[in-house]
Protein backbone atom coordinates (compact mmCIF):
# COMPACT_ATOMS: atom_id res chain seq x y z
CA UNK A 1 0.00 0.00 0.00
CA UNK A 2 0.95 3.55 -0.60
CA UNK A 3 2.14 5.73 2.30
CA UNK A 4 1.18 8.66 -0.02
CA UNK A 5 -1.30 9.22 -2.86
CA UNK A 6 -2.09 12.95 -4.31
CA UNK A 7 -4.83 14.53 -3.36
CA UNK A 8 -4.61 17.95 -4.56
CA UNK A 9 -1.69 20.21 -6.94
CA UNK A 10 -1.56 21.83 -3.90
CA UNK A 11 -1.68 25.55 -4.86
CA UNK A 12 -5.27 25.96 -4.58
CA UNK A 13 -7.03 23.94 -1.74
CA UNK A 14 -10.49 23.45 -0.57
CA UNK A 15 -11.14 25.61 2.72
CA UNK A 16 -14.49 25.70 4.85
CA UNK A 17 -15.28 29.67 5.36
CA UNK A 18 -15.16 30.53 9.28
CA UNK A 19 -16.93 33.96 7.99
CA UNK A 20 -18.16 35.52 4.61
CA UNK A 21 -15.52 36.57 2.22
CA UNK A 22 -15.18 38.01 -1.34
CA UNK A 23 -12.79 37.09 -4.06
CA UNK A 24 -9.06 38.31 -3.25
CA UNK A 25 -9.41 38.65 0.37
CA UNK A 26 -6.44 37.59 2.22
CA UNK A 27 -7.50 34.61 4.37
CA UNK A 28 -5.60 33.67 7.83
CA UNK A 29 -5.18 29.74 7.50
CA UNK A 30 -3.42 28.88 10.93
CA UNK A 31 0.17 29.50 10.53
CA UNK A 32 -0.41 30.97 6.81
CA UNK A 33 -2.46 32.49 4.06
CA UNK A 34 -4.28 31.92 1.19
CA UNK A 35 -6.15 34.19 -1.28
CA UNK A 36 -10.00 33.34 -1.78
CA UNK A 37 -10.19 32.04 -5.59
CA UNK A 38 -13.97 32.89 -5.08
CA UNK A 39 -16.66 34.57 -2.75
CA UNK A 40 -18.04 32.49 -0.37
CA UNK A 41 -20.38 32.67 2.78
CA UNK A 42 -19.28 31.02 6.30
CA UNK A 43 -19.69 27.23 5.74
CA UNK A 44 -18.83 27.47 2.66
CA UNK A 45 -15.94 25.25 0.91
CA UNK A 46 -14.45 27.74 -1.96
CA UNK A 47 -11.08 26.70 -3.77
CA UNK A 48 -8.11 29.22 -1.95
CA UNK A 49 -4.79 30.03 -3.70
CA UNK A 50 -1.72 29.50 -1.37
CA UNK A 51 0.70 30.40 -3.54
CA UNK A 52 2.27 33.02 -5.97
CA UNK A 53 2.72 36.66 -5.93
CA UNK A 54 0.36 38.76 -4.79
CA UNK A 55 -0.25 42.92 -4.37
CA UNK A 56 -1.92 43.65 -1.14
CA UNK A 57 -2.26 46.84 1.01
CA UNK A 58 0.09 47.42 3.17
CA UNK A 59 0.07 49.00 6.93
CA UNK A 60 1.37 52.72 5.89
CA UNK A 61 3.70 52.91 8.87
CA UNK A 62 5.77 50.16 7.85
CA UNK A 63 9.17 50.53 5.79
CA UNK A 64 9.57 47.18 3.74
CA UNK A 65 12.24 46.35 1.90
CA UNK A 66 12.63 43.76 -0.60
CA UNK A 67 12.98 40.25 1.20
CA UNK A 68 10.94 41.16 4.47
CA UNK A 69 9.06 38.99 5.85
CA UNK A 70 5.47 40.52 6.24
CA UNK A 71 2.64 39.45 8.19
CA UNK A 72 -1.05 39.70 7.35
CA UNK A 73 -2.80 42.14 9.94
CA UNK A 74 -6.95 40.44 9.91
CA UNK A 75 -7.94 43.51 11.71
CA UNK A 76 -6.34 46.45 9.96
CA UNK A 77 -6.76 43.69 6.88
CA UNK A 78 -3.14 45.10 5.71
CA UNK A 79 0.64 43.20 5.20
CA UNK A 80 2.75 44.30 7.75
CA UNK A 81 6.22 44.03 9.27
CA UNK A 82 4.86 43.35 12.60
CA UNK A 83 4.63 39.77 14.12
CA UNK A 84 2.72 40.15 17.28
CA UNK A 85 -0.97 39.39 16.72
CA UNK A 86 -0.81 38.54 13.08
CA UNK A 87 -0.18 35.97 10.85
CA UNK A 88 2.85 34.79 8.80
CA UNK A 89 1.95 35.96 5.14
CA UNK A 90 5.30 35.58 3.17
CA UNK A 91 8.10 37.99 2.08
CA UNK A 92 7.77 41.18 0.21
CA UNK A 93 8.88 40.95 -3.89
CA UNK A 94 8.65 45.03 -3.88
CA UNK A 95 9.82 47.60 -1.09
CA UNK A 96 7.45 50.36 0.10
CA UNK A 97 8.76 53.53 2.20
CA UNK A 98 7.44 53.96 5.78
CA UNK A 99 5.08 56.97 6.56
CA UNK A 100 3.59 56.32 3.24
CA UNK A 101 -0.30 54.53 1.97
CA UNK A 102 0.36 51.74 -0.06
CA UNK A 103 0.70 48.27 -1.84
CA UNK A 104 3.59 45.41 -1.89
CA UNK A 105 4.05 42.66 -3.85
CA UNK A 106 3.67 39.54 -1.50
CA UNK A 107 4.91 35.32 -2.20
CA UNK A 108 2.12 33.96 -0.51
CA UNK A 109 3.73 31.40 2.30
CA UNK A 110 7.09 31.81 0.93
Amino acid sequence: MKEAVQYQEGHVIDHTLESDVNVGDVIPLGTMVGVAVTSGLTGEVIAVEIEKVWQVTAATADAITVGAVLYFDATARVMTTVATDNTLAGKAISAKAGGTAGTVYVKINA
